[in-house]
């Protein structure tokens, strides 16, 4: 099977403090990787790192088997990124969160109401999402994964302000794409119940 991403020995600074040293993993396509540390650990920088968000980092980045590090192009790996903001607009519906997100704009009203269905917001399709709890409001980030085949999704604790039942709706989905070749890189407070490799950081501290 192929690897859609390999890090090797990645080292990133933030306000010229060291945050991460020496990361490495390996992601191959259709596989989940879990990024598991406390606030401050530098989970978030891993993913901003990888997209070219955070400059003052080194280390070899390699997209789909390549033997060459290099900084990520849209051409490299077709990607959703999902940060802590999740951008869900208070003053739009919940259709309208969905269709106008950057996935949405060519989803059809019948596909995004299967989606809203999906994710259990399906009487909520026209609910301003003022409206809704911040856990409906995840619910409708989760439909953005839907709305749109990727190969790689790189969510940042997705699973933040869910419950039990939001937590299994995740899974679902995440096995669902799995099975379509998708691969998954999240980052959490603690290990989920997916079938993933997981790697482990921890806060810096100074001696």
């Amino acid at each position: 099977m192929s690897n859609i991403l390999k890090v090797k020995n990645l080292n990133c600074r933030r306000s010229g403090e060291e945050v991460l040293q020496g990361v490495s993993f390996t992601l191959e396509a259709g596989k989940n990787l879990e990024i598991i540390g406390s606030n401050g650990s530098g989970k978030t920088t891993v993913l901003r790192s990888l997209l070219g968000f955070v400059n003052d980092h080194d280390g070899g980045v390699y997209w789909n088997d390549s033997e060459v590090p290099s900084t990520f192009q849209e051409g490299d790996v077709s990607c959703f990124y999902q940060g802590h903001q999740i951008a869900v607009k208070p003053l739009l519906t919940t259709y309208e969160n969905l269709k106008f997100s950057s996935s949405g704009f060519n989803s059809s009203l019948e596909e995004i109401t299967l989606i809203a269905k999906k994710i259990g917001l399906k009487h909520f399709l026209n609910r301003q999402s003022s409206s809704l709890s911040a856990g409906q409001k995840k619910r409708i980030a989760i439909g953005r994964w839907l709305l749109k085949d990727f190969n790689l999704y790189m969510i940042d604790e997705p699973f933040t302000a869910l419950d039990d039942e939001g937590i299994e709706l995740i899974e679902d989905i995440v096995r669902e794409l799995n099975n379509k070749g998708a691969s998954f890189l999240i980052t959490g407070h603690r290990p989920s119940g997916l079938n993933s490799n997981k790697i482990y950081l921890d806060v810096k501290n100074d001696k």
